[in-house]
């Protein structure tokens, strides 16, 4: 369980308990008897512990002491579980895993993912299960469309060991490249793939605010278990930053082999010229790389 998932259920237990107390003390605000009750089953596990209360006589007083709680809580008008211990999932009680050995609860599993989508400016509406297929104006741009969404569906669900861990997605704009490209990190994140999605021209935004503040600021793009770099060819040019950090990000995760998607209008000698041979010719590493290109009409343009 990642940290950020342990701080939620702390806080989530934290908040369910006083929420408890709470439903406690306007309990005893309406009859004073609910402290006794309250109270009694901790004193029954001490004399048990003590050795003056048997085990059979213990489960006698607490099944009694649970029957008169609910009786006077059914006078008061209120649910006979009110004053039961609040979870917000009562199949792991709030700590997000179950089972011995442990493994998450499916309730964490679900937080898993809305933190990763939360964090990964993925869209939860450019997915694979919305893509519709009646946008394009051609049967053989229809084709293509189909062929690029199963393409793609492949490669998600072989990460993050596929043979080629990179995916280079081309074409002019309006064919659906970035929908692609965020349909492929959100079918990811339903996987527990730790994906970071960003376009160039953010990417260099955020070194140069690093650089201001005097952190490393490329990061979050270099450890990505999937990066997704959408609008390559759109960032600034900026002396001595926007070639060499598109380079490190290139390399190092090449060097640990973890899958990157990159998205561009730019085809192989556009590359070449914007960003020299050393970047471009990583960006199109044959050994590492698969290359789709997209072709067709401007779906965006299209009067429906």
């Amino acid at each position: 369980m990642t940290n950020e998932l342990k701080r939620y259920y702390s806080d989530l237990r934290d908040k369910n308990y006083r929420l408890w107390q709470k439903r406690i003390a306007e309990c005893e605000a309406k009859d004073g008897r609910f402290r006794a009750l309250m109270d009694e089953p901790s004193r029954v596990f001490l004399q048990v512990g003590a050795g003056r209360l048997s085990s059979a006589a213990a489960i006698s007083r607490i099944a009694q002491n649970t029957a008169e709680r609910k009786n006077l809580l059914i006078s008061l008008g209120l649910p006979s579980d009110y004053l039961d211990p609040i979870y917000t999932c009562p199949k792991c009680q709030d700590r997000g895993e179950i089972g011995e050995p442990s493994k998450l609860c499916s309730c964490a599993l679900k937080k898993q993912q809305e933190l990763l989508l939360s964090a990964s400016c993925i869209n939860d509406r450019e997915t694979f299960g919305n893509f519709n297929e009646a946008i394009y104006p051609s049967s053989e741009q229809k084709k293509q469309g189909l062929g690029m969404k199963r393409f793609c569906e492949r490669y998600v669900a072989a990460l993050p060991h596929s043979e080629k861990p990179n995916l280079l997605i081309v074409g002019q704009s309006g064919l659906g490249k970035s929908y692609f490209g965020n349909a492929i990190g959100y079918a990811a994140i339903e996987a527990g793939v730790r994906t970071f999605k960003s376009t160039a021209y953010q990417c260099i935004q955020d070194i140069l605010s690093g650089i201001d503040a005097r952190e490393d600021a490329v990061a979050p793009y270099v450890s990505a278990e999937l990066l997704i770099l959408d609008d390559l060819g759109t960032e600034a040019m900026v002396p001595n930053v926007t070639i060499e950090t598109i380079f490190r990000i290139l390399n190092e995760r090449a060097a640990a082999m973890l899958p990157t998607v990159l998205i561009s209008n730019l085809d192989r000698e556009g590359l070449f010229e914007r960003y020299g041979e050393r970047v471009a010719s990583r960006i199109i590493d044959g050994a590492l790389t698969s290359i789709v290109l997209l072709r067709g009409e401007n779906l965006r343009t299209r009067i429906r």
